[in-house]
């Protein structure tokens, strides 16, 4: 049994490269202690979402949370890519242990990182970055990198000024 447990494991370790870049492997974060896994949002309930200029992230603004997430332009890609690598699956163990991967992979990337709005002091764009600062005066999102897009860079300034409006506005209706 310990045979078939590490040939498995081994297996598994193979084919994890062949995986898409997602969250799961391809994600620096230093959020801040006020900032949350949560549920994925619907960009269409949000007050305010802007995209990150490479199209891979948004940023969402509702009358509570401030989340980031893959866009959904990026969860299509991945999960394309991840129906791909099923598919070129030749064997049964290897189908399983992608399928598993995959799963995984998926439960992943359809989440957000979010942070409540009463959590937040400010958010401010300053010399081409968006700064969140906590009601601590700590930074918040700070160095989060989600498939190459910089949160604090990553988005034009005309949108990240609209969030950031848009914030000061839910801020100051409560």
């Amino acid at each position: 049994m310990r045979t078939a447990a590490t040939g498995i494991a081994l297996v598994a370790l193979a084919l994890l490269p062949l995986l898409p870049v997602t969250p799961a492997n391809a994600t620096t974060l230093a959020c801040g202690r006020h900032v949350r896994w949560a549920e994925h949002h619907d960009p269409a309930d949000a007050r305010l979402a802007i995209t990150s200029e490479d199209g891979n992230v948004t940023l969402l603004l509702t009358d509570r949370e401030v989340a980031v997430q893959l866009s959904d332009r990026m969860l299509q890609r991945v999960n394309r890519e991840l129906r791909d690598k099923e598919r070129e699956q030749d064997n049964v163990l290897g189908s399983t242990i992608v399928a598993v991967v995959a799963g995984t992979v998926r439960e992943m990337i359809e989440k957000s990182f979010e942070c409540r709005v009463r959590d937040l002091r400010d958010v401010t764009y300053e010399d081409g970055r968006l700064l969140f600062i906590g009601r601590d005066g700590e930074p918040v999102f700070e160095r989060v990198d989600i498939c190459d897009s910089d949160l604090a860079t990553g988005f034009s300034e005309r949108d990240a000024r609209r969030f950031v409006s848009e914030f000061r506005a839910v801020k100051a209706g409560r």
